[in-house]
């Protein structure tokens, strides 16, 4: 596997050359700061790129090229990374090298003509198209409550932070409601001309496929990051919030924020921390709270290494919560001086055997380089070599930094409580 990096006046280009895969994919990425005013354009705008263009004005335009190229595959996935919010387009086709020579290109080409040759006349989006893109993201945002889990989080991180943490990932509604045909389009101006650009492409791919990116990525500028992807959160005040909702069982959510990391502490430390409390059917919390208390119905950690916040989360009913919130506090407790030789053993496994898997998917090489790219984490080898270097006393060093800083439950009732 071979990774080379081309910075172009407008664009980076990141090529992973491997003979691995059958399957050629190519990552673009268009990233720019976040701002709470613009996630919901931002996310229609993704939308509506990847199901309509000049060329493939309607879905059934779409999915007859779609067929014609082998059934290649198209998608976009708009998030938030941090102090970033990213628009990434994605597409995956069957290597021309197992089907005819030239549709390496003419795959390209479909994805490039979707993102840079929009259905537009006189300063505007097709209105059909539209519509239907500003129904499906209505729904989705009215749809954020119906997942607990997902529910928990935005609850719980509202009340940690009032900053990019706290947006949601979806949009708002009144947001929306100020989005037109023409406003959409000034914004996509905005966005070609202004966002920061980084194109991943891996596969068993030759230089023919360079030129054509800067046939279609001619005019843009390439924006300056200035800022960290790393979000500064820091322990406040200790907080239980309790929120009536309408679901069956209750959702709880809790947050450990660090004092201070250090970047190994981020790197490394955070994630074996987070597997030995809660990562799996070996881990602190589902042992004592689920298996030994039977005090909720499923139970877990995660870190996130760009907030440096360890989230506790555990689908429970609302008579258990004190005892289960007591219990969790003393597993928390416990991490702090009472790690056992071999849990800290299966978690290193538990981590390496992960970091193994990224070379076995083309996604995850993606992601691995992009995270490598983006917030200075280390490739799969050096991985593997630093978290064997994680001893017991940096476990018990990081838990005495972790505040439990905010917890929410979301308590279930029934429509006719």
């Amino acid at each position: 596997m071979n990774y080379q990096k081309i910075e172009k006046d407008n664009y980076n280009l990141h090529i992973i050359n491997t003979s691995k895969f059958k399957t050629v994919k190519v990552c673009i990425n268009f990233k720019e700061k976040i701002e709470k005013e613009t996630i919901t354009i931002r996310n229609f705008l993704s939308f509506l790129l990847i199901n309509s263009s000049k060329k493939y004005k309607t879905l059934r335009d779409i999915e007859i090229e779609t067929q014609e190229l082998y059934n290649v595959g198209i998608k976009v996935d708009p998030y938030k990374s941090g102090n970033y919010h990213i628009m990434s387009f994605e597409l995956t086709h069957l290597n021309e090298k197992y089907t005819e020579k030239g549709m390496n290109k003419k795959s390209l080409e479909f994805l490039l003509e979707l993102i840079f040759n929009p259905n537009v006349t006189k300063n505007k989006f097709d209105s059909e198209m539209f519509n239907i893109i500003k129904s499906n993201i209505k729904d989705d945002i009215k749809s954020v409550k119906d997942n607990p889990g997902r529910y928990s989080l935005i609850e719980l991180y509202s009340s940690i932070s009032k900053g990019p943490l706290s947006y949601s990932n979806v949009g708002y509604l009144e947001d929306l409601k100020e989005i037109d045909e023409y406003t959409l389009y000034e914004y996509y101006k905005k966005m070609i001309s202004n966002d920061w650009i980084d194109i991943f492409i891996i596969g068993d791919i030759d230089d023919s496929l360079v030129s054509l990116f800067d046939k279609y990525i001619k005019n843009q500028k390439k924006s300056k990051i200035t800022d960290s992807h790393f979000l500064n959160i820091v322990p406040t005040k200790y907080k239980e919030k309790i929120k009536k909702v309408k679901y069956n069982q209750s959702q709880l959510a809790m947050a450990l924020i660090p004092e201070s990391l250090t970047e190994f502490e981020r790197k490394y430390v955070m994630s074996l921390y987070s597997i030995i409390l809660g990562g799996g059917t070996n881990s602190k919390l589902f042992q004592n709270v689920r298996e030994k208390n039977s005090l909720c119905y499923s139970i877990g950690s995660n870190p996130s290494l760009i907030s440096g916040i360890i989230t506790i989360k555990a689908g429970i009913d609302a008579s258990n919560y004190k005892k289960t919130v007591a219990l969790i506090k003393k597993e928390i407790d416990d991490m702090k001086c009472n790690i056992t030789t071999e849990e800290l053993k299966q978690a290193k496994e538990m981590y390496i055997s992960s970091c193994r898997e990224i070379n076995d998917s083309s996604d995850s090489i993606i992601n691995n380089y992009l995270s490598f790219e983006y917030l200075n984490f280390d490739l799969v080898d050096e991985r593997i070599n630093n978290i064997n270097k994680v001893k017991k006393k940096d476990i018990y060093d990081l838990a005495a930094k972790l505040v439990l800083d905010k917890i929410v439950l979301l308590e279930g009732v029934l429509e006719d409580d």
